[in-house]
């Protein structure tokens, strides 16, 4: 007796369940229909076998048995009837539109044919016996799957029916089109000969259940619509009118235009749910490089929505015409007549992409007011035990939290506080610092990252200058509540706040970035301008452009040192090169108006910027060099606690001698550290403090002045 196979197993495990699961009583219904028309194809090929081989014999039956179970159909193949001992109430003449099978075939518009084939293809996934009858039939081990010529003979009665039929096998028809199969054919192989395989995920939908594809995993995900309050409620309702059925003929591809990171993917699931369906979000900077295996997957995806009748999400298309520009017209023709509502990201600086006879709408990603935001995490951490100074405005001033993303980081932030012990409460400086890590962007080698560890107090400045940096961060901590007064509509551009500080080397300017970045609770994002600067047209301005999204979403400050080396004044255009430079100078203008962080400039030679920086600028600091009385303060202020020094250390003389900067300052103190460290010194003293003064003057060419 041949050993128990696949659907045996299967009829065991669901019985008397079976006979309740409409899906799979429809299924070998039409299994059993099949089935029969196998065995007539055989038995018109007897002549030509030889008595089948055992492991065959379950599957072959006499003509007396066709022609019975033709007339008296149990609702399943008769081998699996042999062995479970039930006859099923599968019903192969009508299908349900709401059962499985009925929804694939109106989804991909499958005719009653392409229905078979597709079917007899799926035999060998039902039973694994069908591929050695298959082979057999054909005549060869090397066709365990159906091929063309042999599916057209089972259920093509007459050559008229079968030279009509071909068409359904053609690579534009929806079995192949949609990937439901897939057509191989070896080189200089009859175009009959080709095998077809079938798709395992549309067997395990059929059966009742839900297989993501292989090919999928790394690139794509279906979306899971937030639970939390929808700050874009309005958004939302607009979106789902795209969603629905019956909307368009032709789906319009929408363009939702907003930073990374501000939600957008999570209003676009809410608006798909709140009609019944799902989004699958595929990646296009994540598919293979090859183009042919790169448009098999998104054909998969395609397949994967129409399947579920979702919406399709397209992540990074700007990536996806660089990578694949033979591939763009492909995509456009593909989606242009779809029926499949196609959504798309970008961001608000990038510039648009459109598809080749697709009608698109761009749609912005409005800003959640903060009051919103605030109420939103207010209510999130409720029921969290919690100190009670918890700045919830301040945290949402300072790292605009994402829907995406807030719970997860909730959680995160509770992880750290746990760190404390089991009975900790959860602190600002647990939230702090989980929104700070969960912001951090990846730069690449464009910047760096600084983690502020200097404040004020290490501060030594004018009071003019220590003024100015008090507005600057007046400036950052009100903007929201000024704009949101009306100032937002009057001025209707440049509503970041940008800063330059300009002056001798030396003078503190990067010391101070940090320390206002610090004062803001965030890291000091510094440009590396000699990797963003390219001699390629166009690419310092998508270097700036990259720069610009990392620190909108790393809520960071962002600092330019030697800023006049890339916004130096522009040039009167003389050729492309010019014109390109030209526009990366206008491109940065626009980004800093509208960057909603801080944004310092650096530069030792103010009049080496462009005019139109100037004007635009919210901020501009002169960093003098130091007087003899800062210098003296510089002076008495370098030293650490745990570093002694010797009483008798002039330090009034040493402000008065030596016309040095803090930078210069800094270096001198620490090299006469070394020295009496070197000698077991109890202090750091004059002779020490003089020796390091005359190496620190040599090197940038001064003397010092005799006491």
């Amino acid at each position: 007796m041949p050993k128990q196979h696949n659907a045996l197993r299967l009829c065991d495990e669901l019985s008397p369940e079976l006979r309740q699961d409409e899906d799979l009583l429809l299924l070998l219904a039409h299994f059993e229909r099949l089935d029969l028309l196998v065995q007539k194809q055989l038995q018109t090929l007897q002549q030509r076998f030889i008595e089948p081989e055992e492991e065959l014999q379950g599957l072959a039956l006499s003509p007396e048995e066709v022609e019975r179970l033709a007339t008296h159909r149990m609702g399943i193949p008769f081998w699996a009837l042999e062995q479970s001992g039930q006859q099923l109430s599968g019903d192969a003449e009508h299908i349900d539109s709401r059962s499985r099978l009925g929804q694939l075939i109106s989804r991909f518009g499958l005719t009653d044919f392409e229905r078979d084939v597709l079917l007899l293809c799926l035999l060998p996934l039902f039973d694994s016996r069908y591929s050695l009858l298959f082979a057999y039939m054909q005549e060869s081990n090397q066709k365990k799957s159906m091929t063309v010529d042999f599916a057209l003979n089972i259920l093509c009665p007459g050559v008229v029916e079968k030279a009509a039929q071909q068409t359904c096998l053609l690579p534009q028809a929806p079995l192949l089109k949609y990937q439901l199969l897939t057509f191989k054919q070896r080189d200089g192989e009859h175009w009959g000969n080709a095998l077809l395989h079938p798709a395992t995920e549309i067997y395990t939908w059929l059966i009742g259940h839900s297989a993501f594809p292989t090919a999928l995993r790394s690139c794509a995900n279906w979306l899971t619509p937030s639970t939390l309050a929808d700050l874009s409620a309005q958004l939302t309702q607009r979106l789902a009118l795209y969603c629905a059925d019956g909307t368009a003929e032709k789906k319009t591809l929408v363009q939702l235009q907003g930073r990374p990171g501000s939600g957008r993917a999570m209003v676009i699931a809410r608006a798909a749910g709140s009609v019944g369906k799902g989004v699958l979000a595929l990646d296009l900077a994540q598919l293979p490089e090859d183009d042919e295996e790169a448009q098999r997957v998104v054909s998969v995806a395609l397949r994967e929505t129409r399947l579920h009748a979702g919406c399709l999400l397209l992540r990074s298309l700007a990536d996806f015409s660089t990578a694949h520009p033979r591939l763009m017209k492909w995509l456009g023709e593909e989606l242009a007549y779809t029926d499949l509502q196609i959504f798309c990201l970008t961001e608000p600086h990038a510039s648009l992409m459109w598809l080749e006879g697709m009608a698109q709408v761009v749609i912005a990603m409005p800003v959640p007011a903060v009051a919103d935001q605030v109420a939103l995490l207010a209510s999130q951490l409720e029921g969290i035990p919690q100190q009670p100074d918890i700045d919830v405005a301040g945290l949402v001033k300072r790292f605009h939290p994402s829907s995406e993303t807030l719970v997860s980081v909730l959680q995160e932030a509770q992880a750290y506080c746990l760190q404390r012990g089991e009975n900790a409460l959860l602190s600002n400086a647990d939230l702090y610092h989980a929104f700070g890590l969960r912001s951090q962007q990846n730069f690449g080698d464009l910047a760096k990252r600084i983690t502020p560890v200097r404040g004020f107090d290490d501060l030594i400045i004018s009071d003019d200058l220590q003024q100015q940096l008090n507005e600057v961060l007046a400036a950052i901590r009100q903007r929201e509540q000024v704009l949101g007064q009306g100032f937002g509509r009057k001025v209707g551009y440049g509503t970041g706040i940008s800063a330059l500080f300009h002056g001798d080397s030396g003078t503190g300017k990067t010391m101070v970035a940090e320390v206002l970045a610090g004062a803001l609770g965030v890291d000091l994002i510094k440009v590396d301008l000699s990797t963003v600067m390219n001699k390629y047209i166009g690419e310092t301005e998508k270097n700036l452009s990259r720069i610009f999204d990392c620190a909108e979403a790393d809520a960071g400050v962002l600092f330019f040192d030697e800023a006049d080396a890339l916004f130096g004044k522009r040039s009167e255009t003389k050729d492309a090169k010019d014109r390109h430079a030209n526009i990366e100078v206008s491109y940065l203008l626009q980004r800093l108006e509208s960057y909603p962080g801080l944004v310092v400039l650096a530069t030792n030679n103010r009049s080496h910027l462009d005019d139109a920086f100037s004007r635009r600028l919210t901020f501009i600091m002169r960093f003098p060099f130091p007087d003899q009385a800062l210098r003296e303060r510089m002076w008495r202020a370098i030293w650490p606690a745990e570093t002694p020094v010797a009483e008798d250390v002039d330090f009034s003389s040493l402000a008065r001698r030596a016309d040095i900067t803090g930078a210069n300052i800094r270096n001198v103190a620490m090299l006469a550290s070394w020295l009496a460290a070197e000698e077991q010194s109890p202090a750091v003293a004059m002779q020490h403090i003089e020796r390091a003064l005359q190496r620190e003057l040599g090197k940038i060419g001064r003397l010092v002045l005799s006491r």
